[in-house]
């Protein structure tokens, strides 16, 4: 999967995605960017698309997740493993960087 749109990103992702494998594109590239790929592995079974805003249906699926999180079902609050303070976004963003950070990361914007 490929969030950047950036054409040598992309690129790269479509040569080091194994034969039978999908490479999905969510970032858009800028208008007049091309992307290159050798098309026979589409041919076998390489698969190669984009998405449309993930496909999502907020309207549907926003009150589907809720219902989920009241159930149990889906357990959010432990997705967020670390959280800051606005003032310490640079300390967040170095975490994450060197890989400290090992789950998501929630900022507050107010004290």
């Amino acid at each position: 999967m490929d969030n950047t749109g950036v054409p040598a990103v992309i690129e790269t992702g479509y040569r080091l995605t194994k034969p039978q494998g999908r490479v999905v594109m969510v970032g858009v590239p800028k208008k007049g960017s091309e992307v290159t790929i050798h098309s026979l592995p589409l041919h076998f079974g390489k698969g190669f698309s984009g998405s449309h805003g993930g496909e999502a249906q907020p309207e549907l699926d926003i009150p589907r997740y809720q219902n989920l999180y009241r159930q149990g079902r889906i357990k959010l609050r432990e997705l967020i493993t670390d959280r800051f303070h606005l003032e310490d976004i640079n300390t967040a963003i170095d975490r994450m960087r060197t890989g400290a950070i090992r789950g998501r990361c929630l900022v507050r914007m107010q004290a």
